[in-house]
């Protein structure tokens, strides 16, 4: 990974036509084209994939203790289950 640093990136929102009549995620010059997502033309596939890997576990951290959680708590307040509740209110939680 660090042999394609830095980076060479190419990005199109426009789909383009090959000759083999497969459309592909590209930029067209007079020349030819540069196709976003073939390791031969830039290095996006790359870059990508080591943000993803690089990020993934704070993204499930953050989903979990954060997104998750204020979920939670809003569903139980809304409920009005205080913590350490195990009556009637819990019960219902349990079974939804």
């Amino acid at each position: 990974m660090n042999s394609a640093v830095p980076f060479a990136v190419v990005g199109s929102c426009d789909f383009v036509k090959k000759e083999n009549g497969m459309r592909v995620r590209a930029r067209r010059y007079p020349w030819g084209i540069v196709e976003v997502e073939n390791e031969q033309h830039c290095d996006f596939v790359k870059l990508r994939e080591a943000l993803i890997r690089t990020n993934v576990d704070a993204l499930r951290e953050r989903t979990h203790n954060v997104l998750y959680e204020n979920y939670r708590r809003e569903r139980l307040r809304a409920m009005h289950v205080g913590d350490g509740d195990t009556g009637p209110k819990m019960v219902e939680i349990y079974t939804l």
